[in-house]
């Protein structure tokens, strides 16, 4: 079946619509399969979704189940899920399974067993078991973080090990970095700040970020950045905090860092980490959430996390001490909580889009081959 449009002209209508409808208009001709399948339009959909908040939506993996919703469709109530098959069914630890983080439409998920990671893209079903790397350190414990290295258009996990004594105190750890691109680990070099485990690791804006220091004391503690692309460390301040906390956590937000901030007055603060990178970076205050009880002589822990905006800007959806959901109306300073229906006590959130990305690694072999190329092209038209 030939085209009557230019593939520019073919490519600009086929990028608005979802993957589902994508995925069915392959089986149309040859030509058609080529284009969707192609680095080039799988960039191109995946962009325009990331810029007009389209084909997003909310996940939750319990166990071995896999929910689906969309973002966009909730309100004060959580409607029945899409359930999707999970890809490791006949894995012997199926109900231990939990999500390391979701990028660009892929989810990686570890099992917290035999420390089996996949990487996994819910939209087309495909998923690849990545190769198994063993820590240098005896009696360790790890931590994982995922996401895009823009620098090699590259998909990275990244594992913190850190391994102890009989006593359980820290005496080493180590960075192991695993790219999609070579299908395979290498070891980086470590910065002088251990990282600390009471504080999730997290990727956002290219790079792995930590805790590192004594969380309790401000003055004693910071966020160390590793640089998903050039593998080199920073030091990023914390904000300036409204008194004494008892933790603070890291988290992605729609791409930003953010962090809550856990005071002993029971008020919890949600920071963004603005103009990333930049000269003039500074945080800024998104949320201020006043006290769920009466305050106490012991803090009342709640664990805030900031999962997306809504469709309008207007309101955050929350993720509140891993039990329940809410929407943060930021005009009003409002809390609108969210109905569940039998999710269990405990549970975490993340967004994702729908996208075609691969998880192929020879796919991502040819999308960088394709890419020095043209690389190697416009360094040449410049010359000319």
């Amino acid at each position: 079946m030939a085209s009557f449009f230019p593939d520019e002209i073919l490519e600009n209508v086929l990028c608005r619509l979802p993957v589902k409808s994508l995925l069915r208009l392959r089986c149309i001709s040859k030509s058609w399969l080529s284009l969707i399948s192609s680095p080039r339009f799988v960039k191109l959909h995946l962009n325009r979704s990331v810029q007009t908040k389209s084909n997003l939506s909310l996940f939750l993996i319990t166990g071995h189940e896999f929910f689906r919703w969309n973002l966009y469709s909730l309100d004060h109530d959580l409607q029945p899920p899409e359930v999707i098959n999970h890809p490791i069914d006949g894995h012997p630890f199926r109900y231990r399974w939990y999500t390391i983080g979701s990028c660009h439409g892929l989810i990686c998920l570890s099992n917290s067993i035999d420390d089996t990671i996949y990487l996994w893209n819910p939209s087309t079903k495909k998923s690849i078991k990545l190769p198994y790397a063993n820590p240098s350190c005896s009696c360790y414990d790890r931590s994982y973080g995922f996401g895009y290295d823009n620098t090699n258009d590259d998909y990275r996990v990244v594992r913190t090990v850190l391994g102890r004594d009989a006593q359980g105190d820290i005496i080493n750890y180590e960075i192991n970095v695993y790219s999609l691109r070579s299908n395979s680990w290498h070891m980086s070099e470590k910065f002088h700040h251990c990282p600390n485990f009471e504080s999730k690791n997290v990727i956002a804006c290219g790079a792995l970020h930590w805790i590192s220091g004594n969380i309790e004391e401000e003055e004693k503690s910071w966020i160390v950045a590793f640089n998903l692309g050039t593998e080199k460390y920073r030091v990023i301040p914390t904000p300036e905090y409204s008194g004494p906390h008892y933790i603070i956590s890291l988290n992605n937000f729609e791409e930003y860092l953010s962090l809550s901030c856990h005071y002993y007055s029971n008020v919890v603060d949600v920071w963004l980490l603005n103009e990333y990178g930049g000269k003039n970076e500074y945080w800024s205050k998104l949320i201020s959430l006043p006290p769920t009880e009466p305050q106490t002589d012991s803090p009342n822990f709640q664990s805030v996390k900031p999962i997306a905006y809504s469709k309008s800007g207007k309101k955050v959806l929350l993720q509140m001490d891993y039990i329940s959901l809410a929407w943060y109306n930021l005009e009003d300073e409002s809390v609108e909580d969210i109905m569940l229906h039998d999710l269990g006590p405990f549970f975490d959130f993340y967004s994702c889009l729908e996208s075609l990305v691969s998880v192929d690694v020879t796919a991502a072999e040819a999308a960088m081959k394709k890419s020095v190329d043209d690389g190697k092209m416009k360094k040449q038209t410049v010359k000319d």
